[in-house]
């Protein structure tokens, strides 16, 4: 017998952004305009350079930010009840035989693409065999669990998908399968690239947005999709600006001024505290499901070795960083953020014990040695420049040198593709990427995962590694979190990272903005299409 689901369809200087920006509310006081909008795009400042949109290679924020407003996946978080568990989106309902390996989805039947396209099952099956074949992006989620000539067409409207074995967070991991028009790539390919070289530049999505400018450096501009299928209201945000901007200057004065509606999370903390003694801006605040940590790398000196590692970990100051560089968060509890269903409140939390640290370093392969650690941070951020201090200072006490590398984000994840080119420490605040433990578990510390800046520990333990994939195949929901919680268990005792926080999700915008709902998935949160006028 069949289980069953189903959901019903409900480089610029500031002064040349400042004038570029330029615009106000088309609904001051006393206007008469029914419908209130802006007369100019929707302003949103990011930080990351957007590197790819093709959604077989989306990996990071501002990327997932991009596919999330140019196409849609079959299962989406469910925003309406404030929720991050999967529900579905352009599948309408889905089938689980009883040992797990076969799912049947059934799709909706009055969607195109912005070429004018209609969506079918092909779109689905021509979508998860591009992105197994291209090996980019999130396709380690379907690495050794979908072999791509098992996803096969029903009908127009039903896909099959056949496991290898039984999969827990198959259904979550759909959040990161954003369906591509396969007959407008399949136009476009050249030497069997699968649209590679055309989305470089161009998409070929159903969702709310379409794309009409893309500069890598600093700006994307969307347009709204007129047909598609969740329809549209008068006050929502039709032209969009997502401005690519490093300065946290340039970022406050033109939220401030009124220049930009919106701006991004990764602020300092004291940027928000400002924002909120303005009575023309809101800043939300949520527990997030976001893990700040610094990943050390286990296969370099000194750092390969595990007391040197629990020496770094004992000696770094856990309060100050949650309290005066975060404002407010809670320290980790292991790589699981604690509201997520599934984290080990067992896990092996370091304290700062100074004392504690120097025994763990006479205990190392090198002790009495003079030790030195490369420490890479994104230089251009206050934040993580404190971090770069407390660090230096921190360790300076138990005798060893920090060596503070400033870095830009594609630098940090070109680190991230070898161990050589991976320093010792990092600092990465890692979003949940789709909503299930195994988001941060298997997907930072399965060493099929690795060569990503989510896996920049260079963790590789057989035992861990046997433990994860007997919870991916476990069908009972209760087994299963106890094999992701043994997972952490033995993660966090051999201490791959400073697990730093669970940080507070922090976000600013201009007053007469509604309708933003904070997600917790990575990308999700800046859904354009949940936006508009007050």
């Amino acid at each position: 017998m069949k289980k069953r689901f189903k959901t019903l369809m409900v480089c610029l200087t500031a002064t040349a952004l400042l004038a570029a920006c330029g615009g106000k509310s088309g609904n001051s006081e006393g206007e008469s305009n029914e419908t209130k909008t802006l007369d100019r795009p929707f302003v949103y400042v990011a930080q990351q350079v957007v590197g790819s949109i093709d959604p077989a290679k989306v990996i990071d924020e501002t990327e997932i930010i991009a596919a999330v407003n140019l196409y849609d996946p079959l299962f989406y978080p469910d925003v309406e009840n404030d929720k991050m568990d999967p529900v579905p989106h352009l599948a309408t309902e889905y089938e689980v035989s009883d040992d797990g390996l076969v799912y049947t989805i059934k799709l909706r039947d009055d969607v195109t693409f912005h070429s004018g396209n209609a969506f079918t099952a092909d779109d689905v099956v021509y979508t998860i065999q591009r992105m197994i074949a291209i090996g980019e992006g999130n396709s380690w989620l379907w690495n050794g669990v979908l072999n791509p000539e098992n996803v096969k067409k029903i009908d127009d409207y039903t896909v099959e998908f056949t496991l290898n074995n039984a999969y827990a967070p198959f259904i979550s991991s759909m959040t990161q399968l954003f369906i591509v028009d396969s007959k407008l790539l399949q136009e476009n390919t050249k030497a069997d690239d699968y649209g590679q070289g055309y989305l470089e530049s161009k998409e070929a999505g159903s969702g709310p947005y379409t794309l009409t400018k893309w500069d890598r450096e600093s700006e994307l501009d969307y347009k709204s999709y007129e047909d598609y299928w969740k329809g549209w209201e008068d006050n929502q945000f039709k032209d969009i600006q997502m401005k690519i901007i490093t300065e946290e200057a340039t970022v406050k004065t033109l939220l401030a001024s009124g220049q930009a509606d919106m701006v991004h999370q990764w602020l300092n903390i004291s940027a928000y505290k400002e924002f909120e003694g303005n009575d023309k801006l809101v800043v939300q605040k949520d527990p997030s499901a976001k893990l700040q940590h610094i990943p050390m790398n286990m296969q370099k000196a000194p750092t390969d070795d595990e007391n040197v590692r629990k020496a770094i970990a004992s000696a770094f100051d856990y309060n100050t960083a949650n309290k005066d560089i975060l404002g407010d968060s809670t320290q980790a509890v292991g790589p699981v953020p604690i509201v997520v269903t599934g984290n080990n409140p067992d896990a092996t939390v370091y304290q700062q014990d100074l004392e504690k640290a120097k025994e763990y370093l006479a205990d190392s392969k090198y002790a009495g040695q003079d030790l030195s650690v490369d420490f890479m941070i994104m230089g251009e951020n206050p934040e993580q420049r404190q971090y770069g201090q407390l660090v230096s200072d921190n360790l300076a006490k138990i005798g060893i040198k920090v060596n503070i590398i400033n870095a830009t984000w594609p630098q940090i994840t070109e680190a991230a593709t070898s161990a050589e080119k991976t320093p010792n420490l990092t600092l990465i605040s890692d979003s949940l990427k789709y909503p299930h433990v195994d988001s941060h578990t298997y997907g930072i510390y399965h060493p099929s995962t690795q060569g990503s800046f989510r896996s920049m520990s260079w963790y590789d333990d057989q035992e861990t590694t046997e433990v994860l994939e007997a919870a991916r195949k476990e069908i009972d929901n209760d087994k299963q979190l106890e094999l992701y919680k043994e997972a952490q268990k033995l993660i966090t005792e051999k201490a791959p990272s400073i697990y730093v926080a669970n940080p507070t999700h922090h976000i600013a915008y201009a007053n007469y903005v509604e309708g933003y709902k904070f997600v917790g998935l990575m990308g999700y949160d800046i859904a354009f299409y949940n936006l508009n006028m007050k």
